[in-house]
């Protein structure tokens, strides 16, 4: 019965386990034109472990701006009562050239060494210009004005200069699939038809 209960156990971690936590996390979406719901790019994280956090954008095609927002509630939407951490434009620094590259004739945006205590945060970017309030709505409201549009990565990291000692890890509401039940409950069968064998052979 021990392997049996260690076989349900590898499969409840394969299918229930979280994402790993790391020093570096990123996620790359395409921007497009003001006024539609794809015109702001939100990367969602959660700090597992304290820490200094560098974050940052990578263009190279728009004219980043960033807001760092934190989830104070816990619901995993950005509303009025979040509060805005900070926030950055044009501050890739010389240092950070080598992965927060220029976009176009601008620099990308950069918080540096923020120190961020253990939640869930929201990394929000569009092109310039772009508002907080606009960051919370998640629409890029700049209708009929000329917006540069294209991929943008944002990175969350405490592995790059005054960053350190802090670990992230990706937010995801996916929800566990009927079949990963099923897989379960397969599991279940099958080991419960084997100690029923086995009780029959020995007796």
């Amino acid at each position: 019965m021990t392997k049996f209960a260690s076989l349900i156990a590898a499969a409840s971690l394969a299918l229930f386990g979280g994402p790993a936590a790391a020093s570096t996390l990123s996620a790359t979406h395409t921007l497009t034109q003001a006024g539609t719901v794809g015109s702001v790019s939100t990367l969602q994280f959660q700090v597992t472990q304290a820490g200094l956090f560098d974050i940052y954008t990578d263009g190279p095609t728009i004219d980043p701006v960033l807001y760092l927002i934190a989830d104070r509630d816990g619901n995993g939407s950005i509303d009025a009562s979040n509060p805005l951490i900070a926030s950055n434009d044009d501050s890739c620094r010389v240092g950070f050239r080598s992965f927060c590259n220029q976009a176009g004739a601008w620099h990308n945006s950069l918080i540096e060494a923020q120190s961020l205590s253990l939640g869930t945060y929201f990394a929000v970017v569009s092109d310039y210009s772009f508002s907080v309030s606009e960051a919370r709505s998640g629409v890029n409201g700049r209708l009929g004005e000329t917006q540069l549009v294209g991929d943008v990565t944002t990175f969350v990291t405490s592995a790059r200069y005054g960053a350190q000692g802090g670990t992230v890890a990706p937010v995801s509401a996916v929800p566990l699939p009927a079949s990963g039940f099923m897989m379960l409950g397969a599991f279940a069968m099958l080991g419960a038809g084997a100690a029923s064998r086995r009780r029959k052979r020995s007796a």
